[in-house]
């Protein structure tokens, strides 16, 4: 099932992670849950522990969040059975080569952008690969680009690369999200796609970062960000925020995606009630000359044809004005 990019729009992925914490029935619900947001794409994290990870104490973590190989490929075809796509970042080799048979994307992470092996392998499965630029400086994000650009087969392969912006920390406080990096990005590498990896709270960054061009959005997701004390839970969205954001996204760009020098059919209409009109302010006697001690300038009570103020004042009055009647164009010589 192809990644299904659109012009204009935004593909936004439900970073669900390991917020199911191990429960293949929570995995399961929380694509179910994803679903009804209206997301594109819900992405996970495939591992065995002891082939990424050393550190003992976070050994006994994970091992509890460990799900099986068979349990995974369930699970892409419950995102399926939903229209979404199923994408998970591999953690170990063993994993990214049993991704390259079931994801429809793979994606890299932050931690892993500099470990070329699992990249390379990546990529040799002719997959979208997505692919964030936390942990790099950006010295160190344009030799990391560089050196995947390398690594792709052909400009076909190159195509199927997308860049995330993400800062990796856990939150990311707002005054650290450098979101305009997004459009140092783009401006450096114009033919690549861009997007944008959250970990602040809320579902601000993510809007912010469409404006700026993001052509991808991933944010965590949750049932409930208090679901646990795994710290992915806070800075999660849950269902209902995920579907503002997904609102939130559409909603932008139907504000950007096109520039116009035309005034809108609302606009035209409120211009013809909206734009002042010379009304008499007593009775005026044909060739009285108009100033201000004889008419005010006035919203019209019906739609009228905006005029030019300045082509009534110091003219002279071909007809009788009554008090309050509107003064039209005809009626001065």
């Amino acid at each position: 099932m192809k990644l299904n990019f659109k012009k204009n729009s935004a593909f936004v992925v439900a970073e669900i992670g390991n917020n199911h914490e191990g429960s293949f029935a929570i995995a399961k619900k929380l694509i179910q849950k994803a679903a009804k947001t209206g997301v594109n794409a819900v992405k996970f994290q495939t591992f065995k522990t002891n082939d990424f990870i050393i550190n003992e104490e976070k050994k006994k973590i994970l091992k509890k969040f460990e799900m099986s190989f068979d349990n995974f490929e369930k699970l892409k075809r419950l995102a399926h059975s939903y229209k979404l796509n199923f994408i998970s970042t591999p953690l170990d080799l063993k994993s990214a080569k049993f991704l390259g048979k079931i994801a429809d994307a793979i994606k890299i992470a932050s931690g892993d952008n500099n470990y070329l092996d699992i990249i390379d392998l990546c990529l040799g499965y002719n997959k979208q690969v997505i692919i964030s630029l936390g942990l790099l400086n950006p010295h160190e994000t344009s030799k990391t680009i560089k050196e995947i650009i390398n690594l792709s087969r052909s400009k076909l392969a190159l195509k199927k690369i997308s860049f995330l912006h993400c800062v990796s920390s856990y939150p990311v406080e707002y005054k650290d999200a450098n979101l305009k990096r997004i459009l140092e990005l783009k401006k450096q590498w114009p033919n690549l796609k861009f997007g944008y990896s959250d970990h602040t709270k809320g579902i601000e960054a993510c809007l912010a970062a469409r404006v700026f061009g993001a052509e991808i959005i991933e944010k965590h997701f949750t049932l409930d960000k208090n679901f646990s004390s795994f710290r992915d839970h806070s800075l999660s969205a849950d269902p209902n925020d995920m579907e503002r954001l997904v609102l939130g996204i559409k909603n932008i760009e139907n504000m950007t995606s096109k520039y116009s020098k035309f005034l809108s059919k609302d606009e035209k209409a409120n211009k013809k009630i909206m734009r002042r009109q010379p009304f008499a302010r007593k009775d005026i006697k044909k060739g009285d000359v108009i100033d201000n001690s004889n008419v005010k300038f006035l919203r019209p009570k019906v739609s009228t044809k905006p005029v030019n103020l300045n082509l009534f004042l110091g003219k002279k009055i071909k007809r009788n004005i009554t008090k309050n009647s509107l003064i039209k164009l005809k009626y001065v010589i």
